[in-house]
């Protein structure tokens, strides 16, 4: 029953998913046109251009690829959050929990496939941010300068970071790749189970929701600060462990709050 339930669960987010990732190709064009102003060419050693019609349209796509990347980012958030409480706790929901499935299965499906959309947001996310720097680098080196050149140099700058400093960026950066596939699930599960609290009150349920989302994530915030405090004398360990704690509180968080799912899944079911 959890394939049905993931299959359909697919079926219903693809239309926004497929919107979303189209929305990152075009914020991306955006980013690599930003850069092919005259005024960036003039950096990598060419004659000094005026600053032109061309270099203001060039200033103001940078902006306007900002301002997208964080709406496509917040945009899944947003949506998969309503879809969520839409499909859970409204009439609409008393067909979900109708379905011959556990109430386990009905949360895993919802948040398996709302986690692989917020992975893959997230990876063309960073492809995006990443196809930018390269437009930005070879926009304004010199001629001749290869890519080999770059990462080259940028491996001997974390050599460097890592003697000076005394931190491992392998653990840092193998942290971070997890978190970030790992995250893209458990963010979804605050998220979801944030929502289900807005349910306990008897008004104004989703903005509730809204609220304990950022209440959970401020206070998330200050447990990650206080346990970073104590590293604050030695840069290597602040790096070490800054990861490695916000991973930990979330993957904490996220467990808590999905038994408050379950919890307040069943209280309604045995109310209605």
């Amino acid at each position: 029953m959890l394939g049905k339930l993931i299959k359909h669960e697919w079926k219903g987010t693809y239309r926004m998913g497929c919107l979303m990732l189209g929305a990152m190709a075009v914020v991306t064009f955006l980013g690599w046109l930003s850069f092919q102003a005259p005024v960036w060419k003039s950096m990598n050693g060419g004659s000094q251009a005026s600053f032109g019609w061309l270099d203001i349209f060039s200033m103001f796509t940078v902006m306007i690829y900002a301002m997208l990347l964080v709406c496509v980012t917040f945009g899944i958030k947003v949506y998969l959050g309503v879809r969520f409480y839409r499909t859970m706790y409204t009439d609409e929901g008393y067909l979900t929990h109708t379905l011959p499935a556990t109430k386990n299965q009905i949360l895993a499906s919802k948040i398996l496939v709302s986690g692989l959309w917020t992975l893959f947001i997230l990876l063309s996310v960073y492809l995006s941010l990443f196809l930018l720097v390269c437009s930005m680098v070879w926009t304004v080196v010199p001629e001749g300068y290869l890519p080999a050149d770059f990462f080259s140099a940028v491996w001997e700058m974390m050599g460097e970071l890592e003697s000076v400093f005394g931190f491992s960026a392998s653990h840092f950066v193998g942290i971070w790749i997890i978190a970030s596939v790992v995250g893209a699930f458990t963010s979804n599960a605050i998220l979801f189970g944030a929502i289900s609290l807005g349910q306990l009150v008897s008004r104004a349920r989703l903005f509730m929701g809204i609220l304990y989302y950022i209440l959970i994530l401020v206070a998330e915030q200050m447990l990650v600060s206080l346990f970073r405090s104590f590293a604050t004398n030695n840069i290597g360990i602040y790096l070490n462990i800054n990861t490695d704690i916000r991973f930990l509180i979330d993957l904490l968080t996220a467990a808590a709050l999905y038994g408050a799912m379950y919890f307040i899944t069943s209280r309604k079911l045995n109310l209605a």
